[in-house]
C-alpha cells in the first residue's frame, strides 16, 4: 500500500508539473516577440539616439542630435525582445509601410545599422536600470562583451562601463 501512495504522488507530482513547464515554455516564446517603440536621450548630451535615410532610403546611424519622439520620428526606435534579457533595436519606419530590417549593431567599439540577423551577438543589448537612468549593455563576445552604448555628443560608440552620464539614457 505505502509503494501505491509514493507512485501515485509522482503522478500527481508530473501531472502538476507538466502543465507549468508548457505554461513558463510558452511564456518565454512569447516574450520573445514582445516590441516596443522607444526612444534613447543621452543623460550627459541631452542629445537623442537618431537613424536616417541616405538619398537612395538606405537606413543609417546619424549623429546624436535633436530629439523627434513624433509618429516616424528619427528618434523613434522599434525594440523586440530577444530572449527576455537582450533586446534588439530597428528604425522604427513603419509609416513608410515597412518595417526596418536594420539593427542597432556595436563591433569593436564602432555602433551603426547593419542588416539584422537572427541570433547576432553583435545586435543585441540589454537594458539596464540605475538611477542616473538605463545604460545599454552590449551584449558583443570576446574583449568587448558588456560594453555600454556611450556618446560624446558628436559620435556614438561603445565603452567598457564607468558610471559616467555619457552611457545613461532617458
Amino acid at each position: 500500500m505505502f509503494m501505491q501512495k509514493k507512485a501515485m504522488a509522482k503522478m500527481v507530482a508530473v501531472a502538476v508539473a507538466a502543465p507549468a513547464l508548457a505554461l513558463t515554455m510558452s511564456a518565454s516564446a512569447s516574450a520573445a516577440t514582445q516590441s516596443n517603440t522607444v526612444s534613447w536621450q543621452n543623460a550627459a548630451t541631452g542629445k537623442c539616439l537618431n537613424w536616417g535615410n541616405d538619398v537612395f532610403g538606405n537606413y543609417r546611424l546619424d549623429p546624436p542630435g535633436g530629439c523627434d519622439r513624433s509618429y516616424h520620428g528619427w528618434s523613434q526606435w522599434k525594440e523586440t525582445s530577444v530572449d527576455g534579457t537582450y533586446w534588439t533595436f530597428r528604425p522604427d519606419d513603419t509609416v513608410n509601410g515597412h518595417q526596418a530590417n536594420m539593427c542597432l549593431t556595436s563591433y569593436n567599439t564602432l555602433v551603426y545599422l547593419e542588416t539584422c540577423q537572427d541570433g547576432n551577438w553583435w545586435q543585441q543589448w540589454e537594458e539596464v536600470w540605475t538611477s542616473a537612468g538605463w545604460k545599454l549593455k552590449h551584449r558583443g563576445a570576446d574583449w568587448v562583451a558588456g560594453f555600454y552604448l556611450d556618446s560624446n555628443g558628436s559620435r556614438t560608440y561603445t565603452e567598457p562601463g564607468n558610471g559616467g552620464l555619457n552611457q545613461a539614457w532617458h
